[in-house]
């Protein structure tokens, strides 16, 4: 990391006066333990004097595991601006084929339970193994809020003689998410919670979140 933010985070260990907004962003990156330099090691020790610089002499200039470095007013790989950057650290959660869903339904079944709305981005939902996967979802995680789609999906989907009135009553045409659908393959489902609005990106279909023939893999972040 930057030597501002080893000053900092090493400041925060010590329970010394830190920046607390800086600590709140560097924290969101923490895997294990972070690495320094023994520069780093020397300045913090001058600024603190009850710092022990022993404690942290086996992360002397280790090679980075994700080859990143953390800091907060630079972008440029391999940097990583804890305020805003590309690279973030989000929750996923990945199942192997052949593995149970169980914790995956409960979690959206919660992540849903408030939602003031949701929205799904799925080019192949209007198929009829998806529509029965969409009905599934509604039913086992309790969806009680309306589900978005963008025009082409509705439309696609209010074609197939297959819809069921379950999931007919429950959709409609979203015009605050213009998503391309050309330039987008990715699934996603973004749930509005009264301004903690969280995006589910799935790597597959709804359909392997019951059905474990494949692997199945979803990342959640924050928007």
């Amino acid at each position: 990391m930057s030597d501002k933010l080893a000053l900092e985070y090493l400041k925060f260990r010590n329970q010394c006066e830190f920046d607390l907004r800086c600590i709140e962003a560097l924290l969101r990156y923490f895997k294990g333990e972070f690495i320094f330099t023994k520069e780093q090691l020397i300045d913090v020790s001058k600024e603190i004097a009850s710092f022990d610089m022993s404690r942290f002499l086996p992360l002397l200039d280790k090679i980075p595991k994700f080859r990143l470095i953390l800091c907060d007013d630079n972008d440029k790989f391999p940097n990583v601006n804890i305020f805003n950057d590309r690279i973030e650290n989000n929750l996923s959660a990945t199942f192997k084929a052949g593995e149970q869903r169980n914790k995956a339904i409960e979690h959206f079944k919660a992540l849903f339970k408030d939602a003031k709305s949701i929205f799904i981005y799925d080019n192949y939902l209007y198929e009829n193994h998806n529509l029965a996967s969409l009905e599934k979802l509604i039913e086992e995680c309790k969806i009680k809020c309306n589900i978005y789609l963008d025009r082409i999906t509705y439309d696609k989907l209010n074609k197939n003689k297959n819809l069921s009135s379950k999931i007919k009553s429950k959709i409609a045409i979203d015009k605050a998410h213009n998503l391309n659908s050309k330039n987008t393959h990715d699934r996603y489902i973004m749930i509005d919670n009264n301004n903690n609005n969280i995006e589910i990106i799935l790597t597959s279909g709804i359909d392997y979140l019951f059905d474990t023939s494949k692997d199945f893999t979803y990342i959640i972040r924050e928007i």
